[in-house]
Order: structure tokens, then sequence, then C-alpha cells
């Protein structure tokens, strides 16, 4: 005697995984534009690397615009990375800063007291980009007058390593 094959169980499956599929697709396919909505001057992302051991690594990216855009940048995805954008008041320059979570030493207690283990914080599980970027590549949210968009750049430029030397506290 053959095996009985249950087509209800299959088709239930086939469809959930159709379902899954066109989720997937409708929330990765945000629209890039390839022109920007403002004025970026001489933008340019800069790694650094902390004096300290412990003290942390990684980039940290520099967008000037126009002192008189109505755009406001909310964040950029670069280097596989989701980075928030900020802006001082007083100058016209969103910057945002990455720190590599697996060179910031953090400290750890362990004890069979779990009252004392309260303060450790948990791991940061790093989320994957919705953008399928090439090397150098970076995509930038931004609203403007109430609406979310996102533009492209095709080359964000390096400058120099940045070493923060040691101090000593005061």
């Amino acid at each position: 005697m053959g095996k009985r094959i249950n087509y209800k169980i299959i088709f239930t499956k086939i469809y959930l995984v159709s379902i899954a599929i066109v989720f997937t697709n409708c929330a990765s396919s945000q629209k890039v534009e390839s022109t920007a909505p403002v004025q970026l001057k001489d933008p340019y992302f800069q790694n650094w690397v902390s004096g300290i051991e412990g003290g942390g690594a990684g980039f940290m990216v520099y967008l000037p615009i126009d002192e008189k855009s109505d755009v406001q940048l909310e964040e950029i995805y670069f280097k596989g990375k989701r980075v928030k954008l900020k802006r001082k008041r007083s100058e016209a320059v969103y910057t945002g800063r990455y720190t590599n979570p697996k060179t910031v030493r953090k400290e750890i207690v362990m004890s069979g007291d779990p009252k004392e283990e309260y303060d450790n914080q948990v791991q940061e599980i790093e989320e994957k980009i919705p953008f399928d970027l090439k090397n150098g590549e970076s995509v930038i949210a931004y609203s403007k007058n109430g609406k979310k968009g996102y533009f492209k750049l095709d080359k964000l430029p390096e400058k120099e390593l940045k070493g923060y030397p040691m101090q000593s506290r005061q």
C-alpha cells in the first residue's frame, strides 16, 4: 500500500509561503529617488577609533546641507547599518555616529544572585537594512512637508581615519 497524500496540508503550506513572500516584497520595496531633494555640500564619512581599549570604534557621517532647506534628514543606511541623523541648531550639518558594539567593553556582573545582575544590559542585535547597497553607496531617509522619502548617494567619500587620544580625567 502506498502513502496517502494529504493535499489540504500541502495547499495550506503553499498558501502561507506565498503570503509571506508577498508581505516581504511589499515591506522592502521603498521607492528610492536618484536625485536628492536637498543640496548636499561635500558629504563624507570618517572612521574613528577610541584611544582606550574597549572605548569603541565605528564611523561618523557628515551631511552639510543648504541652510534654507525645508527637508529634514532622519537616518542613513550605510555599510549595512542604519544610523540616526541629528542636526545642531546652529549648524547646517547633519551627523550620524555608528559605534560597532563588538568594540565596546561592557561590564557584566556574574553572580548567583539575580538581583546583582539586574543592571546587565541585553546584547544588541543589529537589524538587516531594507536596501541592497554596494560598497560606498548609501540611502538617506528624509521628510518634507510631512511626507517620508528616500534618496540614494552613489558614493559617500571617506576622509582620513580619526583617532581619539587618551585623556586623563580631571
